[in-house]
């Protein structure tokens, strides 16, 4: 896929997202190269704009209501039992141990022990998927 707006045009993530997350990882033309490598290695590998937690807690602020309908939509689609419940299987969420209260709790007041892991994770979630819904096409 050659332009940015074909992408965005055929996806099923929110726009705003995906201009978001390719703007975060340096652009259009830098997003190609490593949307590959985010798919095969994951995010936290270390990935321009996505590393540090002043950058990922301050994306996800900035992306919030994007961020959650795309979750909305895929709780719903693979059956979820609760948002809260589908954030807390992600394999970021299990190496600290989040727990559903402590991600209500970070989602809606921003604070508790684990928030700024908690919002980081959920960054890392939306880039993921902006990079899956590249790859998959």
């Amino acid at each position: 896929m050659e332009k940015l707006e074909e992408f965005v045009n055929k996806s099923n993530v929110p726009a705003k997202l995906i201009r978001a997350v390719v703007s975060q990882l340096g652009g259009w033309e830098a997003f190609k190269e490593i949307a590959p490598d985010i798919i095969n290695h994951g995010i936290d590998g270390g990935f321009r704009g996505f590393i540090y937690h002043t950058d990922t807690v301050a994306f996800f602020k900035r992306n919030r209501a994007a961020i959650m309908d795309l979750a909305e939509d895929q709780c719903r689609d693979i059956g979820y039992e609760g948002l809260f419940n589908m954030f807390a299987s992600f394999n970021c969420m299990k190496t600290f141990g989040a727990k559903e209260g402590e991600i209500a709790k970070a989602l809606y007041t921003g604070r508790g022990d684990v928030a700024e892991q908690i919002l980081t994770c959920l960054a890392w979630y939306a880039g993921e998927e902006v990079a899956r819904s590249y790859c998959d096409m």
